[in-house]
């Protein structure tokens, strides 16, 4: 999942004498022990900081203050039942935006389902599902991209015609340069011809964690122990979550999969028989929307142009 796929931003290294500046700026009293930069997310700097005598805390860094600031109001109006840390804290140090947060112990989701039996995935499935129904319950009165007060401000449904339309409008800017020359022609003759399929997508304006996958997931055993990094978050289709999370293929993932289904069910989300491909529809508009940059990393557009490939060439 996203090996060795290229940072856009570089790594924010702080100073020591910033770091303990930042957690005084919260807690007065507490005295940094050790600290060590957390590997995993492409976008913000996170930093794992062990205090003397207290649980650990995450520093998170961002150049985007709207980002971090619509990451916390997203951990506050979460429901009640959604696994995620803590969000305590929220400062400013030379020009970033920087949260503190609650440190969640657990197991990548990614490392977890190479090494566990079909049961055991079945059982991951299960619980991810039944917390994605938990996550649904956040409801908006429309679709779309959130300010960082959590109001739409530009709307977005998936809808047949938008999703034509929206896969030709990556094609039109910077995604065309990183595939080759016959591929996004046929990216969007793929799109025209299963665009009617999202006819089936009956899902109302609901919160969208917006990279929900294995990196984002914390385990214990086969639980969620935590679900992480909200800054993606949207109002939108079911299917942008689903669709993400089962983007890679690893081994049983047929058990994930039911595993994921009857956790839905259990908290009251029936999924339609073509649940799979609208869950590929609404992740190809992601996957082309990752290539719609200026400056796009030669591993991260190999491997998205194999997931491309993977998606239109399978029925």
């Amino acid at each position: 999942m996203k090996t060795n796929w290229e940072r856009h931003q570089a790594i924010i290294h702080l100073p020591e004498e910033a770091i303990t500046s930042i957690v005084k700026s919260y807690q007065p009293h507490w005295n940094v022990t050790s600290t060590s930069y957390l590997s995993g997310g492409l976008s913000h700097t996170n930093l794992k900081v062990d205090i003397a005598h207290e649980n650990p805390i995450v520093i998170r860094v961002a150049r985007n203050s709207e980002s971090l600031y619509r990451e916390k109001e997203i951990h506050h109006i979460l429901p009640i039942h959604v696994r995620r840390p803590q969000f305590l804290h929220s400062t400013k140090w030379n020009g970033y935006s920087i949260g503190l947060l609650e440190w969640k112990e657990g197991a990548l989701l990614r490392d977890q389902l190479t090494n566990s039996s079909a049961r055991e995935i079945g059982e991951m499935g299960k619980s991810i599902g039944e917390q994605l129904a938990c996550i649904r319950e956040k409801r908006f009165t429309t679709y779309g991209f959130l300010d960082p007060n959590l109001n739409v401000r530009e709307e977005f449904q998936l809808t047949p015609q938008s999703f034509i339309t929206t896969i030709e409008s990556f094609f039109n800017h910077h995604a065309s340069k990183w595939l080759p020359e016959h591929m996004p022609g046929k990216i969007v003759e793929f799109a025209k011809e299963k665009a009617p399929l999202l006819e089936e997508d009956q899902s109302e304006p609901g919160l969208v964690h917006g990279d929900f996958n294995g990196l984002n997931i914390l385990m214990t055993g086969t639980e969620v122990n935590a679900i992480l990094d909200w800054e993606f978050a949207l109002s939108g289709s079911i299917y942008f979550d689903v669709g993400n999370l089962l983007r890679y293929e690893f081994n049983h993932i047929a058990s994930f999969e039911q595993g994921l289904y009857e956790g839905l069910k259990n908290k009251g989300i029936s999924l339609p028989e073509q649940w799979k491909k609208l869950a590929k529809l609404a992740d190809l508009v992601a996957l082309c929307s990752l290539l719609d940059r200026v400056v796009c990393g030669e591993n991260r557009v190999k491997d998205i142009t194999r997931l491309i490939k993977q998606t239109i060439h399978t029925d």
